[in-house]
Formats: C-alpha cells, structure tokens, sequence
C-alpha cells in the first residue's frame, strides 16, 4: 500500500513538472510574438518618420533656395530663372531620394515582418512539439512507474507469502519436535524411576552388610551415579528446536565464529539469534535429528564449557588469551 502511494506522490509531482514546463513554453511563445509585434512596430513608425523627416527637409530646402532665389532674382534674372529650374530639380529628386528610401525602410520592415512571424510560427510549432512529447513522455514514465510498482507489490506479496509458509513450517517442525522431545523423556523418566527402584532395592539388600563395605558401595555408587548422570546429560538426544545460552562476556567476534561453528555442524541449523553482547546472547537451533548437542557444542574450539540447565544449554566462551 506505501509503494503504491508513493507511486502516486511520485506521478503528481511528474504531472505539476510538467505542467510547469507547459507554461514556461506557452510564456515564452507568448513573450517572442509580442516582441515579434513591437519590432513591425517600430519599423513602421521608423517609415513614417522618415518620410516626414524628408518632407521636412524638402521644404526647408525649398524656402531657403526661394529667398536665395528671390535676392539672386533682384540682381539677375538669368539667375533666378536657373535659381528657380534647380529649385524644382532639387524637390524632386528630394522627393524621389525620400520615396525610394520610405519604399525600401517599408520593404526591410516587411520583411522583419515575415521573418520574426515565421519565427514565432516555428515557436509554436515547437512549444506543439515539446507539450506533445512531454505528454507522452509522462505517460510513458507514469506506465513504466506504475509497472514497477505493480512488480514490486507482487515481489512483497509472494515474500510475504513465502514468509508466512516458512513460519507455518517451522511451527510444524517445533511443535512436532516438542511432542519427540516429551515423549523422549517421558520414556526416560521411566527408565530413570525404574533403575532408582532397582537400586534402592540393591541398597536395602545392602544394609546387612558391614558398615565399611556399606559406606565404600555407596561412595562407588555416588561416583557412578555421578558418572553416568554426566555421561547420560553429555550424551542426551536433542532434536527440534533448543534454546542455547550464550553467557557473558561475549563480543561480536566471537559470535560471529560461533554462529560459523553452528553452521558446520551437520542436521543442525541456526533458526534465530536475539539479546545482546552485554547481556547475553539466545541462539535457537534446530536439530534436524536426534544429536547429543552438549557433546557437540563442548567440542566446539571456541567453547570453554556446555552444560544442560533445564530446557535450555548454558555456553560459555573461551577468554581471549
């Protein structure tokens, strides 16, 4: 559901982005035809200009030959009939000179014109082009993201499936273990009570005896109860899962080599590690069949010492030297 959110989050932000590229697009086609359109603007008023710059100076051209004309005229008429031919030469070709340039400043503007409105036409074509292939690219993004979230959400269902089946397995394997383990001893208890039975029955035949034969059995029998009591916790089945402590001091290192220990120690596997250097360490395996664990963890290099304490076995590690 998160990774599906967050694929969401991801495509609004993808659709705002582009949204705002839209905009800066369509902002700057906008702001280029307006430029566009202030240059043709301007042109014309320089058109304009000009030809009243050229009117202008025709005329002030033209009264300023006048009254030069009409003071040459006082002196000599030759002179201001010339005076007066030059006078009209020179307005037309005043004009002309004015009219060609307003003619071509119009056609320049023109083609500014043209240029700048192919420019802003290609402008929009490619603001067309670039919101076209935004769009596309952000569907195909959004596909290609909501493809991977899909995938991903399958992955993390069949884990979790997977997940669930292991742990319904080891359920299965624990509780089956329990019911070996409690029938197993069951059946030593059994065993247990009745060879109690047989030596008490022993030591009550016993008690005719001398009292020095008497003590010296019994200090025999203790030596050989503790013995076998020993042998017997030493050599004690273990299968399914057991609980192994690992007392302190303890450091990471060799928890580590311990744990590269367990694993090469045939039908067993290391199923959970909890607790904390400081505090003490909890390792639960499971015995694929039945093994004398406390046999095999004291032969272990780097196990000073593994006893049985209730349920659970006691490990303690060799100090660093």
């Amino acid at each position: 559901m998160s990774n599906t959110a967050e694929a969401k989050r991801k495509l609004r932000e993808l659709e705002e982005r582009i949204k705002g590229e839209l905009k800066e697009a369509k902002e700057k086609a906008k702001r280029e035809a307006e430029e566009a359109k202030e240059t043709a603007k301007r042109a014309k008023e320089a058109e304009v200009r000009a030809r009243k710059e050229a009117e202008l100076v025709a005329k002030e051209k033209a009264k300023r030959e006048a009254k030069e004309t009409k003071e040459t005229a006082k002196r000599e008429a030759e002179e201001a009939k010339k005076a007066k031919e030059a006078e009209a030469r020179a307005k037309k070709e005043a004009e002309l000179v004015a009219r060609e340039k307003a003619k071509r400043e119009a056609e320049e503007a023109k083609e500014t014109a043209k240029r700048e409105a192919e420019e802003a036409k290609k402008a929009k074509e490619a603001e067309t082009r670039a919101k076209k292939e935004a769009e596309l690219a952000a569907r195909e993004k959004a596909k290609r993201e909501a493809e991977e979230a899909k995938e991903t959400a399958k992955r993390e269902a069949e884990e979790a499936k997977k997940a669930k089946e292991a742990e319904t397995r080891a359920k299965k394997e624990a509780e089956l273990a329990a019911r070996e383990k409690a029938k197993r001893e069951a059946e030593e208890a059994k065993e247990t009570a009745k060879r109690e039975a047989e030596e008490a029955k022993r030591a009550k035949e016993a008690e005719d005896q001398p009292n020095k034969e008497a003590q010296l059995a019994a200090k025999e029998k203790d030596k050989q109860e503790a013995d076998e009591t020993k042998e017997r916790v030493s050599a004690e089945l273990y299968e399914g899962m057991v609980e192994l402590t690992i007392l302190p001091p303890v450091d990471s290192k060799q928890m580590k080599n311990l744990e590269e220990a367990l694993h090469q120690v045939q039908d067993l596997r290391v199923a959970l590690i909890s607790g904390s250097v400081d505090e003490g360490i909890r390792v639960t395996v499971l015995a694929r069949k039945p093994t004398p664990l406390v046999n095999v963890l004291g032969e272990i290099p780097l196990v000073e010492q593994a006893t049985k304490h209730g349920k659970e076995i006691q490990i303690s590690l060799k100090t660093k030297p």
